[in-house]
């Protein structure tokens, strides 16, 4: 059964670290969700979340549980380019 979890980081680890974690949540099928501050939500297998709870890189792994709703993008207006 796939269920959410988050996956708070520890402060020390590195962008290396990261992606090596959810490299791994990603190829035991797990997929991510929202990436925000120091932390993923991802939705994988209990199996996975436990497995990369044990890695140095992560410092906490917990269930969540998000409303069933359409994902909303909001996108800011492009930047006006500096003037010369």
């Amino acid at each position: 059964m796939t269920d959410t979890h988050l996956i708070a980081f520890a402060p020390s680890s590195d962008e290396t670290a990261i992606q090596r974690v959810l490299g791994r949540v990603v190829g035991a099928g797990g997929e991510l969700v929202v990436v925000a501050g120091g932390g993923v939500i991802v939705r994988a297998p209990e199996a996975v979340a436990a497995a990369v709870d044990d890695d140095p890189a992560v410092r906490h792994v917990g269930g969540v549980t998000l409303p069933d709703r359409a994902p909303v993008r909001i996108r800011r207006p492009a930047a006006d380019p500096p003037a010369e």
